[in-house]
């Protein structure tokens, strides 16, 4: 099902800002995994605790970020994620994270690949996920 959509909204705790009430900039790397972990569990599929317990692991391998305009304390911010990818042996999540206003405030690329917990050498992903973002695999 490319192109997949998924949107969670985050509001910008005070303990998250600076002295000017500025969202500091590492807190949404924090904004993109909860989003991209919500997004994966909307599937149906399960969260990464099931893949793990599955023997399969995702560490991020790339990371792309542009701040596009400051967060401030007490934002609403909905990050949009999509997967426009068949999922082969990363999968590539794209961002886009807007206020309450609709103005962009970040955009963003992450890459994930899969690998086995005991080798940690590449590795399929899991099943469900394979057929529910690649056509080819649904009939495996």
């Amino acid at each position: 099902m490319l192109p997949y959509r998924y949107d969670h909204t985050v509001r910008v705790r005070y303990a998250e800002t600076d002295k000017m009430g500025v969202c500091w900039h590492g807190n949404y790397l924090l904004y993109l995994e909860e989003a991209r972990g919500e997004a994966l569990r909307a599937t149906g599929f399960g969260s990464y605790a099931d893949m793990e317990k599955a023997g399969v692991m995702t560490p991020m391998v790339h990371l792309d970020l542009h701040y596009c305009k400051p967060a401030y304390y007490d934002d609403v911010l909905t990050v949009h994620v999509t997967v426009e990818d068949p999922v082969r042996s990363t999968i590539r999540f794209l961002y886009d994270v807007v206020n309450q206003n609709g103005d962009r405030v970040l955009t963003a690329v992450t890459e994930l690949a899969f690998i086995t917990s005991d080798t940690h050498q590449p590795c399929r992903p899991p099943l469900a996920m394979r057929q529910f973002f690649c056509k080819e695999a649904a009939h495996e």
